[in-house]
């Protein structure tokens, strides 16, 4: 067969050569550089990340003719015959079909013979997990004090199904799975030397659907230079992954943020007529929403990511961190939930119709957003002129001059004060538990508990001192000091407010002839627990 598939061509012949795995290489190249070798050594990872490839380059640089060296030359007969398969003293065994013990006692009886013409006799023994309990038990003392000149080499993708025996006796490295950049940067160098021609469409959408497997995104490249007849484009990628390009599941998010009903009903009637697999297609607009989801926390991370920035950054614009998270939970559970729809079509575009619903007509445009936030600053205002009238202030708007905070804020009139802020609930259940204490320039001291002290973050504290500052129109910067709660402070406020209330609810009970004749006739009584004051009209 002429046609060799691309994972076997560009297999990575030495240490240099591989990708990602920068831990192995460097723990392998110092211990053999430094002819420290040990006995056993296990590779674990998922499929396709290269654990068999190490085996086979850890073979050669243990019998490179040059000598014990962590770049072998793959030149000598010896490195050939390895990378070839078939060197003698190169024994490679799929445990999966020699898993019993007869066959292991068959290949440990070799293990006493002495190299036949190399330096170490090396056993690698792939998916060893598939190994019965008798053969790993057999395994056990020889794997404890080979021969002199014996090198075993395991892999597998399930550690936890090896014993611990087995593990104790073996150095343990773990591969990573790719990242989507390291596949996109040795998709393009081996299409490159191939005379492929492609796009960044193309490239990224192979290296997400491998899933992490450098010999996945290859097996995918090679059928794709098959399908698209050696010229690999995003729309053609897209027909053969059964998925949409990139711009096309923006165009679906961002329907569905601006809530554009008739574009995204436009946009599913045009998916609904291609053979689009929906599980996938829900995959990518997860990971779109999650793209949206970072660019809005780190937005210098725009540049890592392999996608039309530009769109990510308008998607993450028009809407709120919150609503995001709505739209990935959203889409987490319709994934879950797709295949139990009469159609799983239908259940995908019930998942998109949901997400719609779930967002809040008011805030599906960042200009809605920012007049909202104009009219709640109005609001302010006029709360703060009230506030200031109700405490004899005659200061002109816009005046530029530091007002004296003791004007607007003291001990008596701080629960007015507290009841006129634009807070969040959390932070205004945060803030109740605060005395006053003083004012200095433009400094506010309060006291508060040492328990709601730790719990006060910095953006409480923010939100607090910009609202006290909208509020009485000056400078101020506050400060909390650890104390005990004070009668004056909110909460306390409000709970004699609420005991009062409770009290007289009591006494109206009890002075109530139907409720007496009640409780006389049937002989009970009134729970105190059982009465809610009726709310003040």
């Amino acid at each position: 067969m002429s046609y060799q598939v691309l994972a076997r061509k560009w297999r990575p012949q030495d240490f240099s050569q591989v990708v990602g795995q920068e831990h192995v290489v460097q723990a392998l190249s110092n211990s053999l550089d430094s002819n420290k070798i040990h006995q056993a050594y296990l590779f674990s990872g998922t499929r396709g990340v290269g654990k068999t490839t190490i085996g086979r380059i850890l073979t050669k640089s243990l019998n490179c003719e040059q000598g014990l060296t962590s770049k072998p030359c793959n030149a000598c007969q010896t490195c050939k015959e390895i990378s070839e398969g078939r060197f003698i003293d190169f024994l490679e065994v799929d445990a999966a079909s020699r898993r019993g013990v007869e066959e292991t006692q068959q290949l440990l009886e070799t293990v006493m013979h002495i190299p036949g013409s190399s330096r170490f006799k090396v056993y690698l023994i792939d998916e060893v997990h598939m190994l019965s309990k008798h053969s790993f038990n057999a395994l056990l003392k020889t794997l404890e004090e080979p021969p002199p000149r014996v090198v075993f080499i395991f892999a597998t993708t399930e550690p936890e199904r090896v014993p611990a025996t087995i593990l104790s006796r073996c150095l343990q490295f773990h591969l990573k799975n790719f990242t989507p950049s390291q596949l996109s940067e040795r998709l393009i160098e081996i299409l490159d030397k191939e005379g492929i021609k492609h796009d960044e469409g193309s490239i990224s959408q192979i290296s997400r659907a491998g899933r992490g497997s450098l010999r996945d995104s290859l097996t995918l490249t090679d059928q794709a230079i098959a399908f698209c007849d050696g010229v690999l484009s995003d729309s053609s990628i897209s027909e053969m992954l059964g998925t949409l390009p990139y711009s096309q599941v923006y165009e679906l998010v961002e329907s569905v943020v601006k809530n554009s009903s008739k574009d995204l009903l436009k946009h599913l009637n045009t998916i609904s007529r291609l053979s689009v697999d929906y599980q996938k297609l829900m995959d990518l607009l997860l990971e779109t929403i999650q793209h949206i989801a970072i660019v809005q926390i780190s937005p210098e991370s725009l540049s890592d990511l392999p996608l039309e920035s530009d769109r990510i950054k308008s998607l993450a614009e028009i809407i709120d961190p919150e609503e995001v998270q709505i739209l990935y939970q959203i889409g987490l559970i319709a994934k879950r939930d797709m295949d139990l729809a009469p159609n799983i079509g239908d259940g995908f575009e019930m998942a998109l119709l949901r997400m719609m619903a779930f967002l809040p007509k008011e805030f599906n445009d960042k200009k809605d957003k920012k007049k909202a936030s104009e009219n709640s600053t109005k609001k302010n205002k006029k709360k703060s002129e009230i506030l200031q009238e109700s405490v004899g202030s005659e200061r002109e708007p816009g005046n530029s001059v530091q007002n004296d905070l003791s004007q607007f804020i003291d001990e008596k009139n701080w629960n007015d004060v507290f009841n006129t802020l634009e807070l969040d609930l959390g932070t205004k259940q945060l803030i109740s538990h605060c005395s006053f204490l003083r004012t200095e320039d433009s400094e506010i001291y309060f006291s508060i508990p040492e328990n709601k002290l730790d719990l006060l973050s910095g953006s409480h504290r923010k939100k607090f001192q910009e609202s006290l500052k909208l509020l009485t129109n000056s400078e101020c910067n506050i400060f909390f000091e650890e104390g005990d709660e004070k009668e004056s402070a909110p909460i306390k406020t409000k709970e004699k407010k609420r005991a009062l209330e409770l009290n007289k609810a009591k006494k109206a009970i009890e002075n109530d002839p139907k409720v007496n004749k009640i409780l006389d006739s049937l002989g009970g009584k009134v729970v105190d627990s059982s009465i809610t004051p009726r709310e003040s009209s």
